[in-house]
């Protein structure tokens, strides 16, 4: 067998990078591009090596399938990861047998190209049944653009059904937003250097009661899958401590779902 390095490492590169977006899609993970191609690009530098290598074992793949997960996406709880690497390896080992089977039904005269789209057009219904399984776990998140002056944020929110946090004076329900999310000078909110009026919200923590600063946005829109985006009315929390929450940017108010 004639192995072209190229060849090889473009299909596996290619492979590797669906799966990616895939498990990040059904998981609920942060998509950063240059992660998620770095990650891809160490599985398939690993599979062109795998046939120089003095030992195969099942063990090294399980161990390299990790390494390209921790590479593609930020580093969260162990079973946010756990997560992330089960929906990778379902992912491969779906793409993976389908293509196979096109490869041995076209009696291996499938061009590399035709591979691909043959990846590309199977990772949709991984992906939709994925989406379809995933709203039936208890843990929900959901998605939520906040539009204040010319600023747009994009946000992943765990549905928290016991963030019963609201303003004092509008008594509106608050989400509670990671700064590490929002530009500066918000991601250190302070009264006398802030783009919007702060307003002082009370909450109960784990050690006792503590004081967030929060604002109302121009707008919240919310953002569930495979249904119409929602405008909700809600304050916009900072929570300075918490760089995220369990892999996500902040928690939903259960009430507003």
């Amino acid at each position: 067998m004639i192995l072209y390095a190229d060849v090889l490492i473009f299909l596996n590169f290619a492979m590797d990078f669906l799966c990616l977006c895939a498990a990040a899609k059904i998981g609920a993970r942060k998509f950063i591009g240059w992660r998620v191609v770095l990650g891809a690009l160490c599985g398939a530098i690993y599979a062109a090596a795998v046939p120089f290598l003095p030992l195969e074992s099942s063990v090294l793949h399980l161990g390299v399938s990790a390494l390209l997960c921790l590479v593609a996406f930020p580093v969260g709880s162990g079973k946010i990861f756990l997560k992330t690497w089960f929906l990778f390896l379902m992912s491969s080992a779906c793409l993976g047998g389908i293509v196979s089977g096109a490869y041995y039904i076209g009696q291996q005269r499938i061009t590399v190209w035709g591979l691909l789209l043959t990846a590309a057009v199977c990772c949709l219904p991984v992906v939709l049944y994925g989406l379809y399984c995933r709203k039936r776990v208890y843990e929900k998140n959901m998605k939520i653009e906040i539009s204040f002056g010319e600023n747009l944020i994009k946000a992943d929110l765990l549905v928290d059904s016991g963030n019963l946090v609201t303003e004092p004076f509008s008594a509106l329900p608050v989400v509670i937003l990671s700064s590490a999310v929002l530009p500066p000078p918000l991601n250190k909110p302070t009264p006398g250097n802030s783009p919007v009026p702060l307003r002082a919200i009370p909450i109960r923590t784990e050690t006792g009661l503590g004081l967030i600063y929060g604002f109302i946005p121009d707008k919240v829109t919310l953002c569930p899958p495979f249904e119409k985006k929602k405008q909700v009315e809600a304050v916009i929390g900072i929570d300075t401590d918490n760089a995220d929450f369990a892999g996500l940017d902040g928690l939903l108010p259960g009430a507003l779902v």
